[in-house]
């Protein structure tokens, strides 16, 4: 039993878009370069976190293995490789319009 890595890519693509969109409304509204991408992955974090507590007992209510469990922990880290991706392209589009 493993987590599938690549069973869930709605979850790094909507890490991606999520962390992009905050780094690009927040990218004017600060003064240190550093609190865009803190910004963006904390905003994806809590989304994500949000969504796995409400999708777990949905869906796994009924298991008592460990295929829950991967299944959540594979889904946080494609959230987080995408978020990490989408601040990392936000601050791409940081540089080119400062």
């Amino acid at each position: 039993m493993h987590p599938d890595w690549l069973g869930s890519p709605q979850h790094f693509v909507g890490g991606l878009v999520l962390a992009l969109a905050v780094s690009l409304v927040v990218r004017r509204r600060v003064r240190e370069w550093w609190v865009v991408p803190a910004l963006a992955l904390g905003a994806t974090a809590a989304a994500e976190l949000f969504i796995e507590i409400v999708e777990y007992p949905i869906l796994h209510s009924d298991e008592a293995d460990s295929t829950a469990y991967y299944d959540t922990i594979a889904d946080l880290a494609a959230t987080m490789v995408g978020a990490v991706v989408g601040a990392a392209l936000g601050l791409i589009g940081l540089r080119r319009s400062a």
